[in-house]
């Protein structure tokens, strides 16, 4: 595979060539040990010098070469696995991560989704409308992408690929596919749930004639990418076992997929998170009520900042020679950006309820003509 060039395959290039019998004991696969064989005695390391085995540059570079064109991949990882316990390499490990950030996301979640509920139908004694039921599927989808990250993290996602069990990283390609499908699906209901609040707050025609058409591009975006992600390999199956070199299937070019569906996804959060400012400076409010309305608003660019940064984190997605490892960041991310949106989707209702528990500090003085002149009535109910 194009991403296990392994370019450490052999940082530690091990075991002393005076004593084959203890790269036999640690089994160190023959491929590698005849690769040892024939290029130590010819790089300045003498065969009984563990530390200029272990640190001379050309020699790994040498023997990286040997080790790609003569093992599978399977003994490939089995060599730099064991080549890097006896050099006394230091383990990473970043799983707690994968772990800890969806659990806590999950969990703050789950909390505003239900206090959103309950300022609506406890506090304002109204009925849900469809910006509410979007948030509360967004919510039931946030779930399994949460627990996801989690199953990831235990499968071993942040961990050098070559320290795992062989099932643990078809386990990892496995559900990394799962949350690649889950991902696209939350990140477009959390436009249509911004997009049916605009559609419920804003009066004007005009203006509902452009969210009605974000909404429609916003669907075409997630199913296309939806559609683009699940069959990106062909058998579908080739996304998770494929990583072994002995499974027969092809795939688009994966990281042309990924960048693509980031760069929509960035610049429709930008369009859909700017799209009611303009609108809010035209009330017929003070300046300070117009402010807080607009900062509101404008919380919401941290998800762009967030997706940004994720994008970032897959910037390796297909190529890398170490997936386990280099994958982690933008796995976590990702469920970030989604718990983010969330949040910010929550934030009216939030103000809504402080505004009852704090109406000195949070109450929004609107001016009597606000309605009249295309406000936006109701914001935060």
């Amino acid at each position: 595979m194009r991403w296990l060039r392994l370019w450490a395959a052999l940082l530690p290039c091990v075991t002393l060539l005076s004593d084959l019998a203890f790269a036999e004991t640690q089994s160190l696969p023959s491929c590698a040990r005849d690769c040892l064989t024939d290029l130590v005695p010819q790089s300045t390391c003498a065969s009984n010098n563990q530390t200029c085995i272990c640190t001379n540059a050309e020699l790994i570079e040498e023997v990286d070469t040997c080790v790609t064109a003569k093992c599978t991949i399977k003994e490939a990882l089995t060599a730099v696995n064991v080549t890097d316990t006896t050099c006394g390499a230091s383990i990473r490990d970043r799983t707690s991560i994968s772990v800890i950030v969806p659990a806590v996301g999950m969990s703050v979640t789950l909390v505003l989704i239900a206090l959103r509920l309950y300022a609506r139908l406890v506090v304002n004694k109204l009925n849900m409308e469809k910006d509410d039921w979007a948030t509360v599927f967004l919510g039931l989808c946030a779930v399994p992408v949460n627990v996801g990250s989690i199953v990831l993290g235990k499968a071993g996602l942040g961990r050098d690929m070559w320290t795992l069990e062989f099932s643990n990283i078809t386990r990892v390609f496995y559900f990394f596919y799962i949350q690649e499908l889950l991902y696209i699906t939350c990140v477009a209901l959390v436009k249509i749930c911004f997009l049916l609040f605009y559609l419920r707050i804003f009066p004007s025609d005009r203006m509902r004639l452009v969210i009605k058409i974000s909404i429609l591009v916003t669907i075409c975006f997630g199913l296309t990418f939806l559609f683009g992600f699940a069959f990106q390999c062909s058998p579908v199956s080739y996304n998770w076992n494929g990583w072994d070199g002995e499974h027969t299937g092809s795939c688009v070019k994966t990281n042309s997929l990924v960048v693509a569906a980031a760069a929509f996804n960035i610049v429709l959060d930008i369009w859909v998170i700017a799209m009611p400012i303009p609108r809010v400076l035209t009330l017929q409010a003070s300046l300070h009520t117009k402010l807080q309305v607009v900062f509101m608003f404008s919380v919401g660019f941290l998800i762009t900042g967030v997706g940004i940064y994720r994008a970032v984190m897959l910037k390796l997605f297909a190529t890398s020679t170490n997936p386990t490892w280099d994958n982690a960041p933008g796995g976590y991310w990702s469920v970030i950006e989604i718990d983010v949106g969330i949040f910010c989707l929550c934030m009216p209702a939030m103000r809504s309820l402080l505004g009852r528990l704090f109406p000195s500090f949070l109450e929004l003085a609107w001016n009597s003509k606000s309605s009249a002149s295309g406000g936006v009535p109701g914001l935060g109910a």
